[in-house]
């Protein structure tokens, strides 16, 4: 699977000789209660939308998002995260250049000038999916971790901007002709790092224990990882450590994508084992302690789709409020334990 194909948190410290298929989803909630028509297109034909008979609802205005404030500008791929939310909220798609499938389809869209976005659409017995995506991000840029979560939105793409890339996938279409989903930055490379792999696991599996020392020469790279450990820990999301979801941009930094498998109440609300985050950077610590549910709700209601579907559950909340509590105790056990040079090792 290349990049462009990359679709957990579940299994961190377990031992794997391979790449590894992830388990089974959850059972999904039902699917909204909002009008949609699912329009399934036969290969090498246009895809056609039935319109029901009954009258439209209003479509909500696709407004620039009003982001969370942060302390000083966030930057991605040299634009701010604010100008990318904005411009991929605001902007009209010109053209759809490929489709790519794993477990979700996702498509490559130039929405001109150079911004270019990852679209996971709205499909049967995937309506959340997308946005557990949203979800994420804001979770992301909350705790405050830069760099290593595109910035991603929720979007109304019409469905003749799909052209004969919608052929067979059963899109769900809203009665305006508008496919709901999640656009997130696209990453012009994903090369793999098999980070899944016995060797590496045991490798960075080390990093995290507070009674070592973290090799001068592997210091980034083993706070990266911290991140995503605790970034998937809080989220519950179970399907990140295999062949293809932990993956490095051009300069070989880790990338958090796929981070769709998360906030499924039923998962979220067992708190797993905590005692995967053992070591995280200073500033990681006090985030956790400052991003409340509250906050994260709060945060995730300034996206445009917000007003319009219920992005997450709220049981997600209350799950994540139980993990935020156990990993903070872990952590503070940690550092009864190992002092807090050793547990903060970086700022």
């Amino acid at each position: 699977m290349n990049r462009r194909t990359l679709a957990g948190l579940g299994g961190l410290l377990a031992t794997l000789a391979g790449c590894s298929s992830p388990p089974p989803p959850p059972v999904l909630p039902p699917p909204s209660p909002r009008a949609v028509q699912v329009v399934e297109a036969p290969p090498l034909a246009p895809a056609a939308v039935h319109v029901p008979p009954q009258a439209p609802d209003p479509e909500p205005p696709q407004a620039p998002v009003a982001a969370p404030a942060a302390a000083g500008a966030r930057m991605f791929r040299g634009r701010s995260e604010d100008e990318w939310l904005r411009l991929m909220s605001e902007r009209p798609v010109v053209r759809t250049l490929e489709r790519f499938h794993s477990t979700l389809f996702v498509f490559h869209m130039d929405l001109g000038d150079g911004v270019h976005i990852s679209f996971q659409p709205e499909r049967p017995g995937q309506e959340t999916f997308w946005r557990r995506e949203v979800t994420s991000y804001h979770l992301a840029r909350l705790l405050g971790i830069q760099h290593r979560v595109p910035p991603t939105v929720g979007k109304r793409v019409p469905l003749s901007a799909f052209g004969r890339f919608a052929n067979g996938v059963g899109l769900v279409v809203d009665r305006r002709g508008m496919v709901l989903g999640s656009a997130s930055v696209w990453m012009p490379v994903l090369n793999r790092v098999n980070m899944h792999l016995l060797p590496a696991r045991r490798e960075w599996s080390g990093w995290m224990n507070p009674a070592h020392q973290v090799p001068e020469a592997s210091r980034e790279r083993a706070r990266q990882v911290s991140e995503v450990l605790v970034f998937d820990y809080l989220a519950a999301n179970y399907d990140r450590w295999n062949c293809c979801n932990i993956t490095a941009d051009e300069n070989g930094d880790l990338v958090f994508r796929d981070n769709d498998a998360g906030w499924f109440p039923d998962v979220i609300n067992r708190l797993g084992d905590p005692n995967v985050v053992r070591r995280v950077p200073r500033y990681l610590y006090e985030s956790v302690q400052r991003v409340t549910p509250e906050l994260l709700r709060e945060s995730v209601s300034h996206d445009p789709m917000a007003g319009s579907v219920h992005l997450v559950s709220s049981r997600a909340y209350t799950g994540y409020e139980l993990r935020r509590q156990a990993l903070l105790a872990n952590l503070r056990r940690m550092v009864e334990r190992h002092g807090e040079p050793a547990v903060f090792p970086w700022p």
